[in-house]
């Protein structure tokens, strides 16, 4: 029972220190981002979305949540439909790089994303709890 627990416990704290990785969050393969690739080390996400909303509608829900997060550095170019932030992690003020591109197409929008780290090997997950956050406060904005 004790052996049961630990494993347990050992188990939740892997996953909380698991680094990000694109592989991350399902997605559709076929859908190809504007984005360079991921280094191998796990402090890096790529991601891909399609939403059935226009694209400027997609732009303003990214942007107000994004501003919500409180980035150390936000450019949003409405024409473009880019936007890219920085964000200073608190403890030890290593900044993360964001980077969000919204695709219009006749059916709606494709909402490429990619979260990383600028320093070290492992993000702690960092990267990959911040896009779960934007698409989620993405979703709630709606």
């Amino acid at each position: 029972m004790i052996l049961t627990s630990q494993f347990s416990s050992l188990f939740s704290l892997s996953s909380i220190v698991k680094g990000s990785l694109p592989s991350d969050f399902d997605g559709n393969p076929q859908l190809e981002h504007p984005f360079k690739p991921c280094p191998d080390s796990p402090n890096c996400v790529i991601h891909s979305v399609e939403f059935n909303l226009d694209a400027k509608t997609l732009f303003s829900a990214a942007s107000t949540v994004l501003e919500e997060m409180n980035p150390y550095k936000l450019n949003a170019d409405s024409h473009s439909l880019q936007i890219e932030a920085v964000f200073r992690i608190p403890v030890f003020r290593f900044k993360d790089d964001l980077e969000i591109v919204i695709d219009s197409k006749p059916s709606g929008s494709i909402f490429h994303i990619r979260s990383a780290s600028r320093v070290g090997h492992s993000d702690l997950g960092v990267n990959r709890r911040r896009v779960h956050r934007i698409l989620n406060g993405i979703k709630n904005n709606l």
